[in-house]
């Protein structure tokens, strides 16, 4: 009976776990990465992304603390995916080159698909990890217009900082002008001035300052995967580099 009850226990635990959706997450080292690649190509990638649920985006443009999670998550994922897909490229690379041989149709085909699995591996993550694509993209656009915005917001801090100094200077000058033709030219100025520091100031949105405020949470996670980035990218230009030579 006590064995009876601890098969029924474990067929409900799993009959629970299924229908709660947990999954395991995929593993994460080089070979089982490059496995994954192998056995299933950018097409296949993208014909599971065009086969996935339309994500219905929130009216007020705003992200939840369980998405921005969800970024990071396929963020480092996606990573770890690129940097695997980039080593085969640049070692089929490294070996043709040894070999000097030139390289046939089906050899370039194939590079292709290598850089097509360095383009798409952010949308191979979110597939691996059991997220929806579609949301992943929404957002990431959500991130790429928060990090704008902060570049925006530093860019318009040192315009406006110098208009306020060209408008001071209009207005002295407005003061010491002799006729209403002179005055009124300057008015122009000024006015065009101020209005160009408040549209520098209009690129933002209740929901940005928001995600911006939800992203800040993370910011130690989101410099990681910044600085991550930089790094692979460096490797890429020192790789093509070095070919180039």
């Amino acid at each position: 009976m006590n064995r009876y009850r601890s098969v029924l226990a474990i067929t409900l635990l799993g009959l629970a776990l299924a229908a709660t959706g947990c999954k395991s997450k995929p593993a994460d080292d080089e070979a089982s990465i490059k496995e994954t690649l192998q056995e299933k190509g950018t097409i296949d990638v993208m014909d599971q992304v065009s086969k996935a649920p339309e994500y219905k985006a929130p009216a007020d443009g705003k992200l939840t603390d369980a998405q921005v999670k969800m970024y990071i998550e396929v963020r480092q994922r996606e990573q770890k995916i690129r940097e695997v897909a980039f080593k085969e490229l640049k070692a089929k690379g490294d070996k043709a080159k040894a070999e000097k041989k030139d390289v046939g149709m089906f050899e370039a085909m194939k590079a292709i698909g290598d850089l097509a699995d360095v383009a798409t591996a952010d949308l191979r993550a979110a597939q691996e990890l059991g997220h929806n694509p579609n949301e992943y993209t929404w957002v990431k656009e959500r991130v790429l217009e928060v990090d704008m915005l902060q570049m925006s917001k530093t860019v318009n801090k040192q315009l406006v900082e110098g208009q306020q100094s060209l408008v001071k200077m209009l207005e002295e000058q407005k003061k010491l002008a002799t006729d209403d033709a002179q005055r009124a030219e300057l008015d122009k100025q000024i006015a065009e001035m101020k209005q160009s520091a408040a549209d520098a100031a209009a690129d933002s949105t209740p929901a940005k300052e928001y995600n911006a405020s939800l992203l800040a949470r993370y910011k130690d996670d989101i410099d990681k995967l910044k600085a991550e980035d930089t790094r692979i990218a460096q490797r890429l230009n020192d790789s093509g580099s070095q070919g180039g030579q």
